[in-house]
């Protein structure tokens, strides 16, 4: 059985007064949540046993019907310590994990689901449209995402860095991965003979380090519909823009 974990542990300081009562999943688009969205989208995956990683705010989670795993360091930690607080649970089953701030349809989980891989990383190869409406200038902001493809797969060479060339950015870690007991267990030897500190580390700079190891660790696959992260005032101001112009595609 696969489970979803969502990474919803910290408070999203950037949003400034958006976040001062609520955590950022708890911001709307329309009428729903994103977290709801969220949920929906594992929930019309058949996906029903759902893990929310939780930290500030904590209380606000308590009618969800769903476990809730606390954070307790979700002040001083990053978001991979908050995903390595679901040990038990990846170390058990195939989870799909995705990010609380992000919008995004239910194909994307689909895809992971599909895609065979013991770690498979979801690729917004619709990245532009995004980071155009997001930054003046998108380079401030852009991660290297590079892969290389063998036998029609795809695998993870690049992430998480500042690029030194457009080339190196064939798309941008949209936020959902995919991790099998296999792939965890991978993850955690990794961690224990690199004397690897989690505490500070976010996704991407751990996928890094990982495949510097091994550039045929990680799975990429390929999502080109509607996607957009909410992480400051900003960002929440341009949803509105890409959603009006999304809204009938």
């Amino acid at each position: 059985m696969i489970q979803g974990i969502i990474l919803a542990a910290g408070r999203g300081s950037r949003l400034g007064h958006l976040t001062e009562y609520k955590p950022k999943s708890f911001n709307k688009s329309g009428n729903k949540r994103y977290i709801d969205i969220i949920i929906d989208n594992f929930n019309n995956n058949n996906i029903n046993k759902l893990n929310i990683i939780v930290g500030y705010k904590k209380n606000l989670f308590k009618n969800f019907p769903y476990k809730k795993i606390f954070n307790q360091q979700w002040k001083s930690s990053n978001i991979f310590y908050s995903l390595s607080r679901a040990n038990k649970i990846l170390k058990l089953n195939t989870c799909i994990v995705s990010y609380a701030d992000i919008i995004y349809d239910k194909e994307a989980i689909q895809l992971l689901i599909k895609t065979k891989g013991d770690i498979v990383v979801l690729n917004n190869a619709n990245w532009k449209k995004v980071w155009q409406l997001r930054f003046k200038n998108p380079l401030d902001d852009l991660e290297t995402f590079n892969y290389s493809k063998k036998k029609n797969v795809k695998y993870l060479t690049g992430i998480g860095e500042k690029p030194k060339s457009m080339s190196l950015i064939k798309g941008q870690f949209a936020g959902l991965f995919k991790i099998t007991p296999r792939g965890w267990k991978t993850i955690s030897k990794f961690i224990k003979t690199n004397k690897v500190d989690i505490m500070k580390l976010d996704i991407t700079s751990f996928f890094s380090q990982l495949i510097k190891k091994n550039k045929k660790i990680i799975r990429v696959v390929d999502y080109r519909k509607n996607w957009f992260e909410i992480d400051t005032l900003s960002d929440y101001k341009n949803y509105k823009i890409y959603k009006r112009k999304n809204q009938n595609k």
